[in-house]
């Protein structure tokens, strides 16, 4: 969970847009913004997701798919539950495996959601996140 201070609609738009993607998760997107569209992310290595934007419901949900990629997300849903709460929002984050993995991996992608959830936060609220730069 992760408590951001700036309305759902924005943290809705930096989720699902191209614009907002990038600048806080990874500086290279390619997005089709809308419902079943499809997202590629370019990172390093052998670490280029994509994602289905399985479900958006405006300022309140957005959930992906993992379509292609790294072998180890291949088929995981991640789901970014928005709650309103006085005009800030309550972000709770879920990403679900479609394969058991061990616990150092699972520590690795915490670590690392934990980092761009707060990358998150910060675009959404000062407007400067700190994506990756492929």
């Amino acid at each position: 969970s992760v408590h951001i201070h700036a309305s759902p609609s924005a943290v809705f738009t930096a989720l699902t847009t191209a614009s907002g993607l990038r600048g806080w998760w990874t500086r290279q997107v390619d997005a089709e913004e809308w419902q079943g569209g499809i997202i590629r992310f370019t990172f390093g290595g052998d670490f280029h997701p994509q994602m289905e934007q399985m479900s958006l419901v405006t300022d309140r949900t957005v959930r992906w798919w993992c379509t292609e990629g790294h072998a180890n997300w291949q088929d995981n849903t991640f789901t970014f539950a928005l709650t309103d709460r006085d005009g800030e929002t309550l972000l709770m984050f879920q990403q679900d495996y479609a394969r058991e993995l061990t616990d150092e991996v699972y520590g690795d992608y915490n670590f690392n959601w934990g980092y761009y959830l707060s990358s998150l936060k910060r675009l959404c609220e000062t407007g400067v996140g700190t994506p990756f730069v492929p």
